[in-house]
């Protein structure tokens, strides 16, 4: 018999509070229950609570004043572009739009690349792209992508705007995702990439390098992504 998996209520909490902050019951300088009424309401303890408290605070929901309580903020908007999942499917209800600006092309690799390479990957060589992707009309995710050139016939002529790019390369490589790993650094954006995001070079940005594992031997994906995080913070939950 299988056993029906339970929502831990800390993060039942946290829906429940994060949808009344976005429906408009709890606008922003407004006082959130106190702990003492949200422990009734849901028959719980004070660390249930501070825990989705917590959670709401790295969210960017609330912030906490001692003596006051949890006061509501102005809210970024969370994308979780951190999954595996990819950028499509993180962005929820929101309009993506994905501008190839460097097209498809096979090359070597890198000599400085900032991932090891094994000897199949170095003999294979890579396929490069660039892309920039906009969520509701804000430059938000600059990205590099080198992809491991193996098994991928007319890969370069394939139209990667405001498509999936794991979606593709699933459904006419049946290609998956396995796993991987992924380094993240908060930076100063040179000219380039700042101009890209609309941000000035002043303006800390976050750079991330990742690997990702596929179902086929020796061909794996890797990204190195610009974020601007002004409008949107990264989300994803565990």
């Amino acid at each position: 018999m299988l056993r029906k998996e339970t929502i831990p209520l800390y993060k039942k909490v946290i829906d429940d509070l994060k949808t009344a902050i976005d429906k408009g019951f709890y606008k922003k300088g407004a006082l959130l229950p106190s702990e003492n009424d949200l422990c009734k309401t849901y028959s719980t303890t004070r660390v249930t609570i501070r825990q989705a408290l917590s959670g709401l605070i790295n969210m960017g929901y609330i912030i906490r004043k001692h003596g006051k309580g949890s006061i509501v903020t102005e809210p970024k908007k969370g994308l979780g572009i951190l999954s595996f999942a990819g950028v499509t499917a993180g962005v929820g209800d929101h309009k993506l739009n994905t501008l190839i600006l460097q097209p498809q092309v096979k090359q070597p690799w890198p000599l400085d690349f900032f991932y090891e390479l094994n000897k199949v990957e170095l003999t294979k060589g890579c396929i490069y792209f660039t892309r920039l992707r906009q969520i509701d009309g804000v430059p938000v995710l600059y990205e590099e992508t080198y992809i491991t050139n193996i098994n991928l016939p007319r890969f370069t002529s394939k139209k990667l705007e405001n498509v999936s790019l794991f979606k593709t390369i699933k459904d006419h490589y049946n290609i998956d995702i396995l796993t991987g790993e992924q380094k993240i650094w908060a930076v100063n954006g040179d000219k380039t990439v700042s101009k890209l995001l609309n941000i000035k070079t002043s303006q800390p940005i976050i750079h991330m390098k990742r690997r990702l594992q596929t179902n086929i031997n020796d061909l794996n994906i890797y990204s190195s992504l610009y974020c601007n995080t002004q409008e949107y913070f990264l989300q994803d939950f565990f």
